[in-house]
């Protein structure tokens, strides 16, 4: 009888072993399962931040060409040797080169949603996960600059410019591929003697001088953010599974 009771609980210990064996093999497996199933999710992420970074690269570059134009143009507007003889298109045209002005809008679709979800700790990647955690406050800087100067233009310009130069002269010089218009305002023929009050001018000078340097500041944002895009861009990359 004790033999029999010794046979049956060690028949029934094995039982037990043999059950949570499979029970740790199932769990073991279904983790596994779960690893997979974030690891693809991860893998789509990536993926849609790829593109998003890719795209905000591209407006990056474009309207970062434009501000660069404006740049150059209220650089010469400033330099310009009012007494040499000149054509009073040739400042229409820098006016409309200067007041060209260009602002990134950042696509932030993929990032918000991935944020707002949770599934940003689906990135493995713990540098990666703090970049894209930097990215929107890396615009901050950007987005005051971008407003201290439209607002100084606002402000500024149609007092200063408007009562010498008429602004719609500027409209031929101002149009662009990504809002072109069917119809150009025609230019107003007015005195040349505007022009060189204009020239002239040391409110105008100041004027120009000030925006000149709200666009630097923008423009300089703009290049960091562009380094910042392009090397998250490469860990974004460096993530990506390409079996």
């Amino acid at each position: 009888m004790k033999n029999k009771t010794s046979k049956y609980f060690k028949y029934a210990i094995g039982e037990i072993i043999l059950v949570v064996i499979g029970i740790l093999i199932a769990l073991q497996i279904n983790n596994w399962n779960e690893r997979q199933k974030d690891i693809t999710k991860e893998q789509q992420i990536l993926l849609s931040l790829q593109e998003e970074f890719k795209q905000n690269i591209k407006e990056l570059s474009f309207d970062h060409q434009i501000n660069l134009s404006s740049i150059k143009a209220v650089k010469t507007l400033l330099n310009f040797d009012k007494n040499t003889d000149f054509e009073t298109k040739t400042i229409d045209s820098l006016l409309g080169q200067t007041f060209n002005f260009a602002t990134f809008d950042a696509r932030l679709g993929v990032i918000n949603d991935i944020s707002s979800s949770g599934n940003l700790e689906l990135i493995r990647d713990s540098k990666l996960r703090y970049t894209l955690n930097q990215w929107t406050g890396e615009l901050s800087d950007y987005r005051e600059d971008i407003i201290i100067r439209r607002d100084y233009w606002i402000n500024h310009s149609p007092s200063i410019v408007n009562k010498l130069i008429p602004i719609r002269n500027l409209d031929a010089s101002m149009d662009r591929k990504d809002y072109a218009r069917a119809i150009l305002i025609k230019p107003i023929k007015i005195p040349k003697s505007n022009y060189i009050e204009f020239l002239t001018s040391l409110e105008v000078d100041g004027f120009l001088f000030d925006y000149y340097m709200n666009q630097s500041f923008v423009s300089t944002n703009e290049e960091s953010i562009m380094k910042f895009l392009e090397s998250t861009l490469e860990l974004i990359e460096n993530n990506i599974n390409h079996d």
